[in-house]
């Protein structure tokens, strides 16, 4: 009797729990809707994530404010997702970092498994922006001197875990030489010290590095994709480095026990956005591919890219804290 009990008072909480999720998400959203970005402002981020926030909020009918929360590769701006009220009213833009972390610390304050993805948004590969005055001309060259001068050369980063440092630890790996990287606080720190001439390069997002080099302090150099890129055939580093590619990507999350009607709802509403020519051009502006998967598959994403990062930060020699 105990058991037939137990297994009524089970299905009766499912089913509650399920019509509350409905009745939520029939009247989501019902105030202003806040996308916490997990690194400083100026990122290739911001900027991705300003492609589609604005027609968001028009189609869900509330605003859409961003708050910018730096941190330990997005470690500060996850937990703070991990916290909030399950309701749809606060979502993360995150990148492919997410899926570094559980390899890189060992005491994350919250579990990846128990955040919700909501979609994969973008995937795009990294530009190689480069200081206009550097004594090389092509990827050849630039390796060819870092062999002659190992330890010379340096890569601006957004710190541990970071897609930039991954993919310059993987440059190092592949092409047997040693770029020495240079931390910052996020990309636009970054790009400004490379524009300054204080450091060599910086792998970074299309749109972040084209300013400067439209403005001649920096080149595009090449991209860590494997097809030329954009109108100016940004030629690909796994023309010189075989087997080189490193793709980095955003995710719309939510936090953990976020119903999923809330999550149905924004997908959506996320696949209209993507399906409209006005967005496809500008994502096509800055090299970037829109994605906008189901639930289901940003979760098995997710965990795919755990996987890949875990064998990329061990192959690097990265260690966890």
């Amino acid at each position: 009797m105990r058991k037939i009990l137990r297994a009524v008072a089970l299905t009766t909480g499912l089913l509650a729990g399920a019509l509350v999720g409905a009745a939520m998400a029939q009247d989501y959203p019902t105030e202003t809707i806040k996308f916490i970005i997990p690194y400083a402002p100026g990122g290739g981020t911001d900027a991705a994530a300003a492609v589609f926030s604005d027609r968001l909020s028009q189609l869900l009918g509330r605003p859409i404010v961003k708050e910018n929360h730096p941190g330990s590769n997005s470690v500060i701006g996850t937990a703070l997702l991990a916290e909030a009220k399950p309701d749809g009213h606060t979502l993360m833009v995150v990148t492919g970092a997410i899926a570094n972390n559980p390899s890189l610390y060992a005491n994350l304050p919250y579990d990846t498994d128990a955040l919700v993805p909501v979609s994969i948004l973008t995937s795009y590969p990294f530009v190689l922006g480069v200081r206009s005055d550097v004594p090389f001309n092509n990827m050849q060259e630039l390796i060819d001197y870092a062999k002659a001068h190992p330890g010379e050369l340096t890569a601006g980063t957004s710190g541990r875990g970071s897609g930039a440092q991954l993919a310059l630890g993987l440059l190092n790996e592949t092409a047997g030489i040693e770029i020495r990287e240079i931390p910052f606080k996020g990309a636009g720190e970054s790009l400004n010290n490379v524009a300054g001439g204080f450091v060599d390069m910086v792998f970074s997002g299309y749109e972040t590095v084209r300013p400067f080099a439209e403005s001649g302090k920096m080149k595009f150099f090449a991209h860590t994709g494997t097809e030329p890129l954009g109108a100016e055939h940004i030629p690909p580093i796994a023309a010189t480095v075989e087997g080189y590619e490193y793709l980095n990507w955003l995710a719309l999350v939510a936090p953990p026990g976020t119903p999923i009607e809330i999550t149905d709802k924004l997908n959506d509403a996320l696949s209209q956005i993507f399906a409209e020519q006005e967005v496809k051009d500008r994502l096509a502006a800055q090299n970037i591919q829109g994605v906008a998967s189901t639930a289901e598959e940003a979760k098995a994403y997710l965990t795919q890219e755990i996987a890949r990062s875990k064998a990329i930060i061990e192959s690097i020699g990265l260690q966890p804290e």
